[in-house]
């Protein structure tokens, strides 16, 4: 039996359960377990959203319409397009909607919004740029292993026999060829495109990076879209384990700021429970009471430790210039010795390699070198060693405690 969100299940129950992926699932897990298993596991409700994604959503709405409203003949104006997109933000904007960078507001980012549409209307009117089969398009097409994966296409086209597949970002970030080719995503939605369509042999990824008035191609063979195919399999395979395991580590990065569980999450949850206090309740709390005094008794040891360091300097030398071993104190003699020992490369040195290649030639690299046993724990507490060897290495195991704390200067806000 395992534990899925709230409820126990078996194991058939869990895997109809976990069927369908689809690309934003796959991201979230790979850029926080943690947050995945919030989401997709125990299906919490966003605890706030970003202005970022609001806006991405609001743009989204605008261009669907004006696409929508070409199938019907009808090419709106631009200042018409405009309206709706306002429409649409003062319906939907409230006060929930969180402005995570400092010094601007809502209203900046809806100026943006206004910017992008216009400067698309612009770019590529008359909208004739092939023919549009589908818009905001579900699509789905087996993965492997019983998996499916399933997701939706911003606009769907057929120019001239090929398949396009257009996909609008409202980022602030414009990535090189290199980066689109790595993307997941749509290289998936042209394996969905192919698998929905019999004369889809030729598709075309299609992004729109509105907020530089860009627009990014890239082809994929068919050897590149089936090598995407099995690596996504593969971290499908590994979130099922994920799940299996209970195994959810929360993982920071440049997208913590903007994610929508931050007051959950373990990361960040204190910072939320300390800025909702009082102001002097909040700089008594024990935790940021016992941080501040950490870091100040640390600060305090790196000090005396640089002097440690300088008088002992200063003392070497001091012994040296005088020809003398002992140098005596008031109540205490510092007995100075000096070694000069023979040091190899380390694992960092550049001739590390050079250097072990000659250790085996001359038969003594399994003599003198050492079993790497925290790689070894972290394989087998990771289940990425084969069953067998796992199992016999078993009575070997004991469970070590360690306890550490670091520091690091907090990002004022």
């Amino acid at each position: 039996m395992f534990l899925y969100g709230k409820t126990f299940v078996g194991p058939g129950i869990l895997r109809r359960m976990a069927r369908v992926y689809s690309p934003s699932r796959i991201a979230a897990y790979e850029n926080c377990p943690l947050k995945f298993k919030y989401r997709y596991v125990d299906k919490k409700p966003a605890m706030r959203a970003t202005i970022e994604a609001f806006l991405g959503r609001r743009v989204h709405e605008a261009l669907e319409k004006l696409y929508r409203d070409r199938q019907f003949e009808k090419t709106p104006e631009v200042d018409d397009l405009v309206d709706f997109y306002h429409r649409q933000w003062e319906k939907e904007m409230d006060d929930s909607i969180c402005v995570v960078k400092d010094g601007y507001s809502p209203d900046n980012y809806r100026k943006m919004g206004e910017k992008y549409i216009r400067q698309y209307y612009r770019s590529y009117e008359p909208f004739d740029e092939g023919a549009t089969i589908a818009l905001e398009q579900r699509v789905r097409f087996p993965l492997g292993d019983g998996f499916s994966i399933m997701g939706y296409i911003d606009r769907l086209a057929d120019n001239d026999g090929t398949y396009e597949v257009h996909d609008y970002k409202t980022s602030l970030t414009l990535p090189t060829v290199d980066d689109l080719s790595r993307d997941r995503q749509l290289a998936l939605y042209a394996l969905a495109v192919r698998h929905m369509y019999d004369d889809a042999d030729d598709v075309e990824l299609v992004w729109h990076y509105v907020a530089f008035d860009k627009e990014l191609r890239v082809r994929k063979s068919d050897e590149e879209l089936q090598a995407v195919k099995q690596e996504t399999l593969q971290a499908v395979r590994d979130i099922e384990t994920a799940i299996r395991q209970g195994d959810f580590e929360a993982r920071e990065s440049g997208l913590c700021p903007y994610c929508e569980y931050q007051p959950l999450c373990p990361l960040f949850k204190h910072k939320y429970q300390v800025d909702e206090l009082p102001a002097e309740d909040a700089r008594e709390e024990d935790g940021r009471a016992l941080v501040n005094r950490y870091a100040e008794l640390k600060n305090k040891i790196a000090e005396l430790e640089q002097l440690k360091d300088d008088v002992k300097e200063r003392l070497v030398r001091y012994a040296e210039s005088n020809d003398a071993r002992y140098v005596y104190g008031s109540d205490r003699i510092a007995n100075v010795k000096v070694y000069h020992n023979p040091w190899f490369p380390n694992q960092d040195d550049p001739e590390r390699e050079a250097f072990e290649s000659l250790l085996r030639e001359q038969g003594l690299f399994d003599d003198y070198t050492r079993l790497d046993t925290f790689a070894l724990s972290k394989a087998f507490q990771k289940n990425q060693l084969p069953d067998d060897a796992a199992k016999k290495l078993e009575p070997y195991v004991t469970t070590r405690t360690v306890e550490r704390i670091y520091l690091r200067q907090r990002d004022r806000d």
